[in-house]
């Protein structure tokens, strides 16, 4: 089998995704680990225009993304209803009077995708699994054994 043939395959295989649950005000909350890419757009997602990250607006995605096969998050009465300006803007206005259920809810994502890797740690292995060189480079031109060779005065 080509390399084309087996991703082509892979293409039409569904895909296992961990899976858990969390009862909060006695509804089953049912939570689905994040793919890659859905990882990627809930951190992109969280940057505001001007780069910043907003770590509440992230788990606030993140708890859209894992939940939303489950729980109609885009229904336009309830995000009226909570004057939401959009889906993502949600979760902390529909908890706002159960912080331990919001809490809980986001325990039960983190726990999910304890697996799942951001795009930074992808890149962090990626550095750290690298093998170590002979003459580490400490400066632009400069090895760590050329400047050991150098006396100083």
């Amino acid at each position: 089998m080509s390399k084309l043939e087996k991703y082509l395959t892979k293409a039409q295989e569904p895909v296992q995704r961990q899976t858990g649950s969390v009862t909060i005000d006695g509804d089953a909350w049912k939570v689905r680990e994040l793919t890659f890419s859905e990882s990627r757009q809930a951190f992109k997602l969280a940057e505001d225009g001007n780069g910043r990250f907003d770590t509440f607006r992230y788990n606030d995605i993140r708890i859209v993304k894992s939940t939303e096969h489950d729980f109609p998050w885009n229904n336009i009465e309830l995000l009226k209803a909570y004057k939401a300006k959009d889906k993502y803007d949600l979760p902390v206005k529909l908890f706002e009077h159960n912080q331990a259920g919001y809490q809980a809810l986001l325990d039960k994502v983190n726990e999910v995708n304890a697996k799942v890797k951001t795009e930074q740690e992808v890149v962090e292995d990626l550095k750290n699994s690298s093998e170590p060189t002979e003459n580490p480079v400490t400066s632009v031109g400069h090895s760590s054994t050329d400047e050991d060779a150098q006396q100083t005065s």
